[in-house]
């Protein structure tokens, strides 16, 4: 089991809490102060990546990945799910939550597919 509290988590690694918005930093050993994790650069793995949180508070969620599915919740809740197809290190996970604002485009890959890139 793994305990993680953001909002106790001064260090500014790992996820933590910083100005009422939640941010990751997780380069270079980050990732385990979230869960345990063999938290070396030759130690790859996909990410799926679910939040569900107050929309009032945190109206920008973002993490890695490709959008798959957001939505409403009830009471004042909102949720956004994201899977990250490519194997990456820990390092390079993130996420964020909070009342920021998110620039989206839509582009066209290589292949002809219609991507949304957000930052």
């Amino acid at each position: 089991m793994s305990i993680c509290n953001p909002a106790a988590n001064t260090t500014l690694s790992g996820l933590y809490v910083s100005g009422g918005n939640f941010f990751t930093q997780c380069e270079a050993e980050g990732f385990r102060r979230i869960t345990y994790f063999l938290d070396r650069p030759d130690v790859m793995a996909t990410y799926t990546v679910t939040l569900r949180t107050s929309k009032a508070d945190y109206p920008v969620l973002l993490s890695n990945g490709n959008l798959l599915e957001e939505g409403d919740l009830p009471d004042g809740r909102h949720f956004a799910h994201w899977e990250d197809p490519f194997r990456k290190p820990s390092y390079l996970f993130a996420l964020v939550a909070g009342k920021l604002v998110a620039l989206e485009e839509r582009v066209k890959s290589g292949s002809g597919k219609e991507k949304l890139l957000q930052v």
